[in-house]
């Protein structure tokens, strides 16, 4: 896609999923080499020296500001969902649709009980979040279920290698070369009939499925039983337990459908049985409580709508290495529908996503 139909196709989406553009855009297409475009969230929170190594950065162009929800709320009324055409998920909801609309190549967005990794599992897309990196927004807050906690920054993009590519420029780190353990490293799962997807599957089965095409001869497998994690106190608890009591390296889940049988929000859930009700069977899981943990958390799609893996490791670079490494694995195992590379993933300018 040509530079000036993305940027045609962001001015089409002004008011809606996109707020504005960059106002030096057009000095910056002048470039003849094949650029990466990004966008950035409408939001106060993200350091300047951040966004900076970005804009500055040769192969990149910044081209969009993109929306976020009202409030920082779980779910976005001002947007539908480009491919499940449910109200959107938030907070940062402008990212993934502007990623599945062409726009942009990646999106940098804000995550504080799944504002990144939620919306991306919901438009197919993988992310990953840097709390367990330090890679932390300007000021803490209060959660709608009045849980303190402070969001970190993450990345929203077409494959596990860019996004972790984007990461890397973000923190300075090289998270791809994992030193050689000696010991497996253990990894959490769920027990078997411990979670009911609300597509009716056992998250237990989901993951295996995905984890028996990969070689697992560096990993145990630890169940645990995880019920009731959708509750956010709930998915911290469980998360402390993981990595305290059962020494684990790494916590896999399987996430899903995101906000198409009900919608993941809060507010509603005080307004009585009906409220209760529409909020049910958001398929959230630990994805709401990944931030608050401190962790490194990535999201792989998997082919089942709106869903997906979700690797999850304790503060640390070393960690954060092994989440990707595991991350880069299940990706492999995933195989798209050939539409969604057609309509949504433009992949002769993913291809070109290296730098």
């Amino acid at each position: 896609m040509s530079s000036h139909n993305r940027v045609s196709l962001a001015e089409k989406e002004l008011g809606r999923s996109v707020v504005s553009i960059n106002p030096e855009i057009n000095q910056l297409l002048k470039r003849t080499e094949v650029q990466t475009y990004f966008g950035v969230k409408n939001t106060d929170q993200i350091p300047k020296h951040l966004i900076d190594k970005l804009v500055h950065h040769p192969n990149f162009i910044w081209l969009t500001i993109d929306k976020a929800s009202d409030k920082g709320r779980a779910i976005d009324t001002d947007l539908n969902n480009p491919l499940t055409y449910r109200i959107m998920t938030g907070s940062s909801s402008g990212g993934p649709i502007n990623i599945l609309k062409g726009i942009n190549d990646f999106a940098i967005g804000t995550d504080g009980g799944g504002s990144i990794l939620a919306p991306a599992l919901s438009c197919q897309l993988p992310s990953i979040i840097g709390a367990g990196l330090g890679l932390h927004v300007k000021n803490a807050k209060i959660s709608t279920d009045r849980i303190a906690f402070q969001g970190s920054l993450g990345v929203i993009g077409k494959s596990i290698s860019n996004i972790v590519k984007v990461m890397e420029l973000l923190t300075g780190e090289s998270l791809i070369h994992c030193h050689k353990q000696h010991e497996k490293l253990r990894i959490v799962i769920p027990t078997k009939g411990s979670i009911i997807c609300p597509d009716n599957k056992d998250m237990h089965k989901k993951i295996m499925t995905y984890l028996s095409k990969i070689n697992l001869e560096d990993y145990e497998l630890i169940e645990m039983d995880m019920h009731d994690i959708e509750e956010r106190e709930n998915g911290i608890q469980a998360m402390r337990k993981a990595f305290v009591e059962k020494k684990a390296d790494l916590i896999l889940t399987a996430e899903g459908p995101v906000d198409v049988y009900g919608y993941g929000e809060t507010i509603p859930q005080h307004f009585g049985d009906v409220g209760k009700q529409i909020t049910k069977n958001h398929g959230k899981y630990l994805v709401r409580a990944a931030n608050m943990c401190q962790t490194t958390a990535i999201t792989i799609p998997t082919p089942d709508l709106a869903s997906g893996l979700v690797v999850i490791s304790k503060k640390g670079v070393e960690n954060a290495r092994q989440t990707v490494k595991l991350a880069k694995k299940l990706e492999e195992t995933m195989h798209m529908p050939d539409l969604w590379k057609r309509y949504f993933m433009n992949e002769q300018i993913s291809d070109m996503l290296e730098f």
